[in-house]
């Protein structure tokens, strides 16, 4: 089995993971990198075809903004080969509550 190819960097409270297995560029016109420069700081450039960071994982972890554009336009104009996780502190204990109180278990 091949093992996945993928870009995967931190950010103060996520962490963002690009499967190169499924990414198109530069067919969708580097959404990802265009979206980042937009509106994002600058973490993603171009290299050898594919998004890579422009800095390092450390300064990736410190300059991202959250601003999940990256995700979101590879979902728009690609084939969402980006994927954001944002842990929400409390979240499985509310879904639990929420369930009970609808008398769901």
């Amino acid at each position: 089995m091949k093992k996945p190819r993928i870009l995967e960097f931190e950010f103060r409270t996520g962490r963002v993971t690009i499967d190169y297995d499924k990414c198109i560029a530069p067919t969708c016109g580097f959404a990802c990198v265009k979206a980042d420069r937009f509106y994002g700081r600058n973490i993603l450039k171009i290299l050898d075809q594919k998004p890579v960071l422009a800095v390092t994982p450390e300064e990736a972890r410190r300059l991202c903004n959250e601003c999940l554009g990256c995700e979101i336009h590879c979902q728009l104009h690609a084939t969402s080969a980006i994927h954001i996780e944002l842990p929400l502190a409390g979240l499985k204990e509310y879904k639990i509550r929420s369930a009970r109180s609808r008398g769901v278990e």
